[in-house]
């Protein structure tokens, strides 16, 4: 029986194939994962895999009903839900499991992900963000994929400031002490529950919207 079913919303999501190959690279349990196509198909396609399951919508029901539709299909006892656009660290899946109380919400600490370079056929590289011309030549860039998970920040808390702009929460990160720690905010893109969890607490209201 599978332990964990990792599920993952993706729209147009153009790193989903490189997070599910990261995820089959650093997995070392019995973990599965569960792909909800949603409005599109995957671009580029994902490969068959007997750990991977899709799930298609050619019209968008929204992120939460997708994530829902996913956590309806696992049998496993946890359930994590990822962003289309992450990486992993080795066994990180097992390592998660073998610390895990069934009355928590569980994420890893969070780094910021490298993803790509801008890319000119003279060689020059910009670090990820908006398209568009070479600053140095003026020549076109392509897109040039790197992966990389950086060093820092290694965030366990976060918060909103008096203008509701997502911040690191420094402070309360000083208070914190030793490798499990907990935190009074979650930012989202991974966390882990007992499936039976995900219901109790809904994770994922769809009476808040799409």
């Amino acid at each position: 029986m599978t332990d964990l079913s990792i599920v993952i919303p993706a729209r147009n999501e153009i790193f989903l194939l490189k997070t599910i190959q990261d995820i089959l690279e650093h997995k070392e349990g019995d973990t599965e994962i569960i792909a909800v196509f949603d409005g599109a198909w995957a671009n580029p396609p994902i490969p068959v895999h007997k750990d991977v399951a899709i799930v298609y919508h050619s019209q968008s029901i929204g992120q939460r009903a997708a994530c829902n539709e996913a956590v309806r299909l696992s049998r496993a006892k946890y359930v994590m839900k990822v962003d289309a656009h992450c990486a992993f660290d080795k066994s990180f899946d097992v390592k998660m499991m073998a610390d895990m109380q069934d009355d928590w919400t569980f994420l890893p600490v969070m780094k910021n992900l490298h993803a790509f370079d801008w890319v000119c056929p003279n060689g020059h590289r910009r670090y990820q963000g908006k398209s568009g011309s070479c600053t140095e030549c003026g020549e076109p860039t392509e897109r040039d994929v790197v992966w990389i998970a950086k060093p820092s920040p290694n965030s366990t808390s976060y918060c909103f400031d008096n203008t509701l702009h997502f911040q690191y929460f420094g402070e309360y990160k000083k208070k914190q002490v030793g490798d499990l720690v907990e935190s009074m905010s979650i930012q989202g893109s991974c966390f882990m529950v007992t499936r039976d969890k995900w219901w109790e607490l809904e994770l994922c209201d769809e009476k808040h919207g799409s």
